[in-house]
């Protein structure tokens, strides 16, 4: 991926490339002393969310937004990516690449298992809100749950429900679950695993479906470069700005850079 001469000019920090401690290398520190930025970020008003295309690098898109491929940085910094080698989507071909030198094989990684879930989907008035809980092994994503083995044991606990939100809030509607008629497995049997349940709140059916799932690590890598492919892009208002401070900030002005 082609590097703005921008980054020249902003100073270099050890990164842990793998995030083992074992392997480091020098990078652009493009967090440097850019007030705007930072003040630009913390108003939602001031940047959209963009859907990272197949062919986008940080550059083609400062191009399209900014019409300045050299400010490639911004979109860097508004979404705290410090190295884009590792923190961008890969493209189709790049990723075919990568997974064929970490499982061998296109075909092996989509037949051997990276973990397994629980999913829990409620219904009500033909509206389904989908939960997934990872299961012993890391999380899909930030916003799953990892849930220990233990937790599928038999329990009994008290829920709170509403038939408008499900989402544990209003009306304080009360009642115990008993789930001792569940049975106790382990990870591989999960995907096996359904139950089917309805509920009536405040007059309205809640349907609640959960069922196990296992994830192949073809799709666990998909899920974790999809993941990446949503940003956040300042607002092309804001590009005059922020590259005044940018030269203040940097004490220089070189000549590729704009004279406002």
């Amino acid at each position: 991926m082609a590097v703005s001469p921008y980054f020249d000019l902003f100073p270099k920090i050890s990164y842990d490339i793998n995030g083992n401690g074992l392997h480091t290398e020098s990078v652009t520190n493009i967090f440097r002393r850019m007030g705007i930025l930072r003040q630009v970020l913390s108003n939602a008003g001031s940047y959209v969310l963009y859907e990272i295309e197949e062919n986008d690098t940080p550059e083609i898109l400062a191009e399209k937004v900014y019409n300045d491929a050299g400010a490639g940085w911004i979109i860097l910094y508004a979404n705290k990516i410090i190295d884009p080698q590792f923190d961008w989507p890969m493209s189709d071909s790049v990723f075919r690449s990568y997974i064929i030198e970490k499982y061998g094989s296109v075909d092996n990684a989509q037949t051997t298992y990276h973990h397994y879930e629980k999913i829990v989907e409620t219904t009500v008035d033909d509206m389904t809100y989908t939960r997934r809980y990872s299961v012993g092994e890391e999380r899909l994503t930030e916003n799953a749950l990892n849930v220990p083995y233990t937790y599928y044991t038999p329990y009994t606990d008290n829920l709170i429900l509403t038939a408008d939100t499900l989402l544990v809030t209003a009306d304080n509607v009360s009642f115990t679950v008993d789930h001792s008629n569940h049975a106790s497995y382990d990870d591989t049997s999960l995907p096996e695993y359904y139950s089917y349940e309805a509920q009536d709140i405040n007059g309205k059916t809640v349907y609640i479906n959960t069922y196990g799932n296992a994830v192949t690590n073809y799709d666990y890598e998909v899920a974790q470069n999809e993941a990446k492919r949503f940003i956040k892009v300042i607002k092309a208002q804001y590009y005059t700005q922020i590259m005044k401070e940018f030269k203040t900030a940097m004490g220089t002005t070189p000549s590729y850079i704009r004279t406002f």
